[in-house]
């Protein structure tokens, strides 16, 4: 006897996916001088809170659903069969995919840096006012506006500091009328590092000097436990690879000022130990090999983790209480919970990213609550069919939550962690509400896209990266570029699903294997 088929699990499952497809490519304007595209209709306060929405609950919803399908296959094969069925639809696309993708996105970030160069754009994190001025150099200018009220801690849509800015430069007097004018001497920035370490990890080291000397701390760690030793002794040729992506100068002789560093670091007290003992997991874990592929990774080590925790569970015969897996009774403590693991990854309205060959470990904790809350939730009828009922409301309820979330997750660390959690598991339970309530019938084109969603998720980051350029430069409306950029490249690569894909082994891998079925002729009506 078939299991029981999930057609609103298959659609959300789908729907994650697709979303990705939005996130990255909205990214062009975003303004992230990282991102191999800058366009010019960059429009970072419209587009970082369609970023933020999209990250808040979109991967932590796929790997609920992913956890709950992998119980269902569980019990339907047994651990061998799951084993084997993971490795194929998982790990196989993972390790072609990176073949393919590491190789093509180190080509597009290097044209992509071409494209922005010819067109004359300088990487400027800020680009007018008081950023202007500290990037332009121009001291007494930035001394006159400070005076006459502007705020030396004065952050872009990053979240960069004029602090950090300036110490990028290594223009050491502008740091040192920052800091007298009240700059935070070991305020964060994005990545939650100080000035200090930007400022050694580049190899500056004038305006290192500067802040060692105002006593900036030297053991301070950016959100993910990098230490400034740590950030200086990394290796050169990857600070060139970011420093190229940043439009940052970064040249022979900043090697030689980083070596000058460490020595000034050491004797102001830095621990030297992290380099001989994690540093090289770290830098593992920080250097860029899936990329978009990352969420295979991690599902791969949580299958590791998934296969004797199974094992344990149904000898022992442990079950949760249907209370603490039904809704609302799970929220309170699957948000804390959750919150608890978002606290490891501060100033972030959501989870990290990291698609390093070492995996983040708080990152992946934070995803493995969503996983295996959906592996104890399959069988749970009433989790299945009844959970967001209600699911206007619970969308209703996550508005302040984003809103308020995405306000005070830079300042209010604490407090700022929990609503972006509680916005995750709101938004994830209105989602599933609202496709059991519409989508839960099989309908085919429903059905196609789910089928498609994974193969066009793989396969769609090089080719968005490189329309993104070829129209970077268009004078056209920011909302037509990116209709441009979504709809051409989910047509070009549906075309392909649907003729080289869907119905041969590549398909069969991905989705299982699928017969092409020919339009049935008319038939005369009968009647009886």
């Amino acid at each position: 006897m078939g299991m029981q088929r999930y057609h609103f699990l298959d659609g959300l499952r789908g729907a994650a996916m697709l979303l990705g497809l939005v996130l990255h490519g909205v990214l062009s304007f975003a303004g992230i001088p990282i991102w191999p595209a800058e366009d010019v209709r960059s429009a970072p306060e419209v587009i970082y809170p369609v970023i933020d929405w999209i990250h808040g609950f979109r991967m932590q919803l796929f790997f609920l659903v992913s956890g709950f399908f992998t119980a269902m296959m569980w019990k339907k094969r047994g651990l061998g069969g799951l084993v084997k069925q993971r490795l194929l639809r998982i790990g196989l696309p993972l390790a072609v995919g990176v073949v393919v993708v590491f190789p093509a996105m180190i080509a597009l970030g290097i044209w992509g840096g071409q494209v922005k160069a010819e067109r004359g754009e300088v990487a400027q994190v800020g680009g007018s006012g008081l950023f202007g001025e500290v990037i332009e150099g121009d001291v007494e200018r930035v001394r006159a506006l400070l005076e006459k009220g502007g705020d030396a801690n004065e952050k872009d849509h990053n979240g960069t500091p004029l602090l950090h800015e300036a110490s990028i430069a290594d223009n050491g007097e502008m740091v040192e009328v920052l800091l007298a004018k009240g700059a935070e001497l070991d305020g964060r920035g994005g990545d939650g590092g100080t000035a200090l370490s930007a400022a050694c990890f580049f190899g500056r080291e004038e305006a290192a000097m500067v802040l060692l000397k105002a006593g900036a701390d030297v053991s301070a760690q950016d959100w993910r436990g990098i230490s400034v030793m740590e950030a200086t002794t990394t290796d050169f040729e990857i600070v060139k690879a970011i420093g190229g992506a940043f439009q940052i100068e970064v040249e022979e002789s900043h090697r030689e000022a980083r070596e000058r560093l460490v020595i000034a670091l050491a004797e102001r007290g830095a621990d030297t130990t992290g380099e001989r003992g994690l540093g090289w997991y770290r830098k593992g874990m920080e250097f860029p090999v899936f990329y978009h592929l990352w969420f295979l990774y991690d599902l791969l080590w949580l299958l590791l983790v998934f296969v004797p925790v199974a094992l344990v569970a149904n000898r022992l015969g442990w079950r949760l209480p249907d209370g603490l897996i039904g809704v609302p009774g799970c929220l309170l403590w699957l948000v804390p919970l959750t919150w608890w693991m978002q606290s490891f990854m501060p100033g972030q309205f959501g989870p990290g990213t990291s698609t390093g060959i070492f995996p983040w470990p708080q990152k992946l904790g934070y995803y493995a609550v969503f996983f295996f809350f959906g592996a104890m939730s399959f069988g749970r009828g009433f989790w299945e069919e009844k959970v967001g009922r209600i699911w206007w409301g619970w969308f209703l309820v996550s508005l302040p939550l984003f809103f308020w979330g995405r306000s005070l997750v830079k300042d209010d660390l604490i407090f700022g962690a929990l609503l972006a959690s509680g916005f995750s598991w709101v938004t994830i339970v209105g989602m599933m509400g609202l496709f059991r309530r519409f989508l839960n019938e099989g309908r085919p084109v429903v059905r196609y896209f789910s089928d498609s969603s994974y193969w066009l998720y793989v396969a769609h980051l090089p080719l968005m990266i490189v329309v993104q350029i070829l129209i970077s430069a268009w004078e056209a409306p920011l909302l037509l570029k990116l209709v441009i950029v979504i709809t051409s490249v989910t047509a070009i690569l549906l075309a392909v699903y649907e003729w080289t894909v869907r119905y041969t082994w590549v398909g069969a891998i991905l989705n299982g294997r699928k017969i092409r079925v020919p339009s049935p002729l008319p038939v005369e009506k009968r009647t009886i």
